[in-house]
């Protein structure tokens, strides 16, 4: 974040989250259990974290419970934030399986733009799902930061588009961005001539995940943006608008139901489908360190792979200013991990990625 930006931040929030000594948790012990458990409430204690849940599925346990500091709503659902991209992507993968969407298609078959990007007429569905269009990221544009702080996020494609550079760059590179599935959630209105929060949540309901949405009611839900320990502005009115980029809402007992009908029923995409999801490129630069045991460094379409301990963990990261969550799958081990926070900024993001995931992935 630049000056600019943490300048934005310092004047306009003014209620602060403090660190105390009493909170709560809601605990279901089995025998795996007991040591994550206390692991993560002793992180989520001493390092200030307001919410959390964990839903953690081996071949002979389940682990799940959640945790909340004691001035914090209890919360039952929460911002996946880039999980999104991961669940959209499975249903961009559901539509070219029946045939509705190639993965070779032109992105221009699908999107028409008021103002052109050039090189935007050479890219394909591939280039979105696996961030090598070139298009820059319209949530790096200064001008996002500045609307959204002034509680005037854009909402729509239109708007967002304007804030995506005019031409793009290094095109069949990596480069992660926001812009890629914001086109993709254009492509999937063309097709379906439905709203595609509709889309979504229509899909997500006919595979009996209907808490997995997109579009919900955030009145009520608590958010926190921590740049240091000692205290958390709360930013839970914060309005950041995403899409298939990061807008989906669920808990993590239904994201743990996700990965066990995509990987262990087979129930959602063909085993072959999710190979071809798994066709991996490198991520570098954006490779992201989990711990001192930890990497991801390779991203196919809409998944990452996060390598730890010499095991190998498939599905995504995500982080907005409000949420991170983590939804990840071992197939050697069968073993299913996702796990929600409502909060961000510096402090946060440095205890989720270098304390809190590498804590549940020693035990595993």
């Amino acid at each position: 974040m630049n000056n600019k930006m943490t300048t934005y931040l310092i004047i306009l929030i003014t209620q602060l989250f403090l660190v105390t000594s009493c909170e709560n948790e809601t605990i279901e012990s089995s025998s795996l259990s007991s040591k994550i458990q206390r692991k993560v409430v002793k992180i989520a204690k001493n390092r200030n974290i307001p919410s959390l849940e964990l839903t953690i599925t081996t071949e002979q346990d389940i682990i799940d419970f959640n945790y909340n500091h004691k001035d914090v709503e209890l919360q039952n659902i929460y911002g996946v934030a880039s999980v999104t991209k991961y669940l959209s992507a499975v249903l961009i993968f559901k539509l070219i399986e029946d045939e509705e969407l190639n993965i070779n298609d032109n992105v221009t078959d699908y999107v028409n733009l008021i103002q052109p990007i050039i090189g935007v007429e050479n890219l394909t569905v591939k280039n979105l799902l696996n961030h090598t269009s070139g298009l820059s990221d319209y949530t790096q544009n200064p001008n996002w930061m500045e609307s959204l702080l002034n509680n005037n996020a854009p909402e729509t494609f239109e708007e967002k588009v304007l804030l995506v550079e005019n031409t793009t760059n290094n095109s069949g590179t990596f480069s992660y961005s926001n812009t890629n599935y914001l086109f993709l959630q254009k492509i999937v209105e063309t097709i379906t001539s439905e709203s595609y929060d509709v889309v979504f949540n229509e899909f997500y309901e006919s595979i009996n995940l209907s808490n997995i949405k997109i579009g919900i009611n955030e009145n009520g839900l608590e958010a926190f943006f921590g740049q240091t320990e000692e205290a958390s502005p709360n930013v839970s009115a914060w309005r950041e608008y995403y899409g298939y980029d990061g807008g989906a809402y669920a808990d993590s007992k239904t994201l743990d139901k996700f990965l066990t009908k995509l990987y262990r029923d087979k129930s959602i995409l063909e085993p072959s489908t999710i190979e071809q999801m798994e066709e991996w490129i490198s991520s570098e630069p954006m490779t992201v360190p989990i711990g001192n045991n930890g990497i991801i460094s390779e991203y196919g379409y809409g998944i990452m792979k996060l390598t730890y301990n010499e095991q190998e963990y498939i599905g995504h990261f995500g982080s907005t200013l409000k949420y991170q969550s983590m939804v990840f799958y071992n197939t050697e081990k069968d073993i299913s991990i996702s796990i929600v926070t409502n909060c961000s900024g510096r402090h946060f993001n440095n205890v989720f990625f270098q304390e809190l995931i590498p804590a549940i992935l020693d035990e595993l």
